[in-house]
């Protein structure tokens, strides 16, 4: 096959990640049964292009080697949720405690409901499909920036689509009048929690960006009043400022939302995007402008949205309550069968026997809101340390890249960033288990693990 097709068909496998990426959050973030299957389906569809690109002649440009030990565990991961699955192998008590019910002999299994676990499994392979395909695809440095610059216009594109909404009435959805967070913004989502995620993940990407734009005038040896009129002049600039503009849209919707848990964990995950830039980049001379840019840059940020943040810590002691109760109560499940774990995606089946019939809670709950303890009430305490170890693992490689690399070391730096940010959040909330944020999370691993390694070849003297 001539390397023009091969290319070619690669070019389409990327537009098309793009395009599942950016269209994810647009179907209420995609957590609905059909936009959530189209979605795996479309992930589906572009591992089986990139398959056969490669069959045709493409090359495979990170080895799976280099990922052995994270994919064996998701690999892992994902055959225990279909062992989970499998009906009559290990029944759980329930299926013979619903067969005397019922005056039938049902076939049983682990999972309390096999539907629900057959389809979070379907989640998580699209998610590792995406972030396979956006590893694949993002080795080369140029293409990892434009895929950042992708990010950061789909993050103003909601962004700015949420701030449209808010500003005249905050009343739609799409094409549905709000049911829930009347008074915050949430653009295509419907929690704003979840919404925040997604903010604060495309605000490293655009951020990343812009301080890759300002970093030659930081590096200018020059007293720091006019580094800082440099850099003043420097967001003159076009792309520049249409990053700045991307940036700051972003940063706002984020304050709209309101969310507490987004708001401490995109800040954690800024301070560490910061934290690799400056890994070369600031000396004595030049922390001070930019300190005061960046100072400068959330001070009005802040000052446009960040009122509804502090309203919301002011009060949020009975939320914070509600929760408690409801991570006890996990806990408690989690007792009932911390090995094997009640099936993937059966929380609300299992908790639904422990919740107590009280006013002060919630009716139905369908999420712990935290995600460590949900996995290891769904999956199992050790297929649930797998899973998260997985993770890690990719976030170990993409801090190594930051240490390692001798350019574009940043790029490693957003797997690393946005992990804390996702990572934070899922103590207290699940945004994670939003198919559009966890996709947009997988892509963004993806490009930072990509990054990671060296482009050098044997012999050459190329630094990484």
């Amino acid at each position: 096959m001539k390397p023009e097709a091969t290319n070619a068909g690669l070019a389409w496998v990327n537009a098309g990640l793009l395009a599942l990426v950016a269209l994810a959050p647009l179907p209420l973030a995609s957590n609905r049964p059909l936009p959530a299957a189209l979605l795996a389906l479309g992930a589906g569809l572009l591992l089986i292009g990139w398959s056969l690109a490669v069959w045709r002649g493409a090359s495979v440009t990170i080895s799976p080697s280099k990922i052995a030990g994270p994919f064996a565990l998701y690999l892992g991961v994902c055959l225990w949720i279909a062992f989970q699955w499998l009906p009559g192998l290990w029944a759980d008590p329930i299926w013979a405690e619903a067969s005397a019910a019922l005056g039938t002999a049902l076939p049983g299994g682990i999972s309390v409901n096999p539907d629900a676990t057959l389809t979070g499994l379907m989640h998580l392979l699209s998610y590792g499909a995406v972030f396979w395909l956006s590893l694949q695809l993002n080795a080369k440095a140029e293409r990892a920036y434009f895929s950042l610059g992708a990010v950061a216009a789909i993050g103003a594109a909601y962004a700015l689509y949420g701030l449209i909404v808010w500003v005249t009435g905050n009343d739609w959805i799409l094409f549905y009048r709000k049911w829930a967070y009347h008074d915050a913004l949430a653009s295509t989502f419907v929690n704003r929690n979840s919404f925040a995620t997604f903010m604060g993940l495309c605000l490293l990407a655009g951020f990343s960006l812009f301080l890759k734009r300002i970093e030659p005038v930081l590096g200018v040896k020059r007293q720091w009043r006019q580094k800082t009129v440099l850099i003043l002049e420097s967001l003159s600039s076009g792309a520049t400022v249409w990053l700045a503009g991307s940036v700051l849209a972003v940063a706002l919707a984020l304050l709209l939302t309101g969310s507490r848990g987004g708001f401490i964990s995109s800040l954690a995950g800024l301070l560490v995007l910061a934290l690799a830039h400056a890994r070369g980049m600031l000396s004595r001379r030049t922390i001070l402008p930019a300190l005061a840019l960046g100072a400068a840059f959330f001070t009005i940020i802040f000052l446009a949205g960040g009122g509804k943040v502090v309203d919301r810590y002011e009060a949020g002691g009975a939320e914070l309550g509600n929760r408690e109760e409801i991570y006890l109560l996990t806990l408690d499940a989690i007792e009932a069968s911390p090995w094997a774990g009640s099936g993937f995606g059966t929380f609300p089946d299992v908790i639904s026997a422990f919740q107590p019939k009280t006013p002060q809670l919630e009716p139905v709950w369908d999420k712990a809101h935290n995600t460590y303890l949900e996995n290891a009430l769904e999956l199992g305490i050790p297929a649930a340390i797998a899973l998260n170890a997985a993770i890690l693992l990719l976030a170990g490689i993409a801090l190594r890249g930051v240490q390692m690399r001798k350019r574009d070391w940043a790029i490693a730096g957003i797997g690393v960033a946005a992990t804390v940010l996702v990572g934070l959040h899922a103590l207290v909330d699940f945004s994670l288990q939003i198919p559009a944020v966890a996709m947009l999370y997988a892509f963004m691993l993806g490009i930072a693990v990509a990054q990671s390694w060296s482009t050098r070849r044997p012999g050459q003297d190329s630094t990484p």
